[in-house]
């Protein structure tokens, strides 16, 4: 159950995240993607098998509450009967014991009415414990039934889990076989500038400095700002340089992209020459661009800069580390004939 437990946690977590939608398999990794589907329906036939086996107990467990409770109330029943037979049969020597009883209880001696009181406290005393033993059987089978219930429910969400994932590697499986010639071209040649990036930025990347990232129809190249920009500046750090002159290498290899460059923050008010976030995130941005554009390969029309601000945070801006990552530049890579080809 925990491999279970574990499977279902991380698969909350792909289905969970608002980007989910936007992943995207080159062509290169259908075959990756297809196995991937078919272990999951695998692992999907043993989840329902071990599934039906933990029913079946638990409906052993319940047929077991209903079988004691049966019994028991049989033998209750059974005792009833012989009372009911011993009281027709006695019931002249009942009402006659009943009576000195009550003789014993108003004339007798104190060792005999306490001995008659005696007698009547453990008749209740058995009586009681009947009752509960009667109400602990009753508890029992309503707590399989429940535990029944619970367990149908849990199953349901899990099977239904397993049942999206799948459905989902069905359509991304189906889209990956309708592209058309040029699409896949254009993935694949995005696949390769993302492999020459990887290479050319290696060190940066072991750092976290830098970071690649493959969504839908684009590649982000993410710059962290303590590489790139001093806090509340928009001048590039001389350091940098080396390693932009590596991204703008790259891109000028495939000049046709369109490539925009985001500005962002983190949500602390700012209090520089620049006005608010906004201006400091379009600032930074620009300046980006303008080293990008140093390269003459580029085609200016292609280029595109944005200034974000705090609007579009990775993560929650509560803590510190979070702020950083905020802080940041994007290479937005989006290849221009693909997005024709979805026109």
């Amino acid at each position: 159950m925990n491999k279970q437990n574990s499977l279902f946690f991380i698969l909350g977590l792909i289905l969970s995240n608002e980007l989910y939608s936007d992943w995207i398999y080159f062509p290169y990794e259908y075959n990756t993607l297809l196995r991937e589907k078919v272990s999951l329906e695998l692992e999907y036939k043993e989840y329902q098998e071990n599934g039906e086996r933990e029913k079946q107990a638990l409906l052993l467990e319940i047929e077991k509450h209903r079988t004691d409770r049966k019994e028991f109330e049989g033998l209750l029943d059974l005792e009833k009967r012989s009372r009911e037979i011993d009281k027709s049969v006695f019931s002249d020597r009942i009402r006659d014991e009943v009576m000195k009883n009550r003789l014993l209880e108003s004339k007798g001696s104190d060792k005999e009415r306490s001995l008659s009181r005696d007698h009547r406290e453990k008749e209740e005393k058995y009586r009681f414990e009947i009752d509960e033993l009667r109400k602990k059987l009753e508890d029992s089978e309503k707590g399989g039934l429940q535990k029944l219930s619970d367990w149908k429910r849990e199953k349901e969400k899990e099977s239904a889990l397993y049942k999206e994932r799948i459905g989902n590697l069905e359509s991304e499986l189906s889209r990956l076989k309708n592209l058309t010639d040029t699409q896949k071209k254009e993935l694949d040649r995005l696949g390769d500038q993302t492999k020459e990036l990887e290479e050319k930025l290696n060190l940066e990347i072991s750092l976290g400095q830098i970071r690649l990232k493959r969504f839908h129809n684009k590649l982000i190249i993410n710059i962290d700002d303590k590489i790139s920009f001093d806090s509340g500046s928009a001048d590039l750090k001389p350091n940098f340089l080396p390693s932009i002159e590596k991204i703008r290498s790259v891109l000028s290899n495939y000049p046709e992209n369109l490539v925009v460059v985001e500005g962002h923050t983190d949500n602390v008010p700012i209090k520089t020459r620049f006005r608010n976030n906004w201006h400091l995130s379009s600032e930074r941005a620009l300046a980006v661009l303008e080293v990008l554009l140093q390269n003459k390969e580029m085609i200016p029309k292609n280029f595109q800069a944005a200034g974000l601000g705090e609007h579009q945070p990775l993560v929650s801006n509560s803590t510190a580390e979070n702020r950083a990552l905020n802080r940041r530049v994007d290479i937005v890579v989006i290849p221009r004939n693909l997005n024709k080809e979805k026109q």
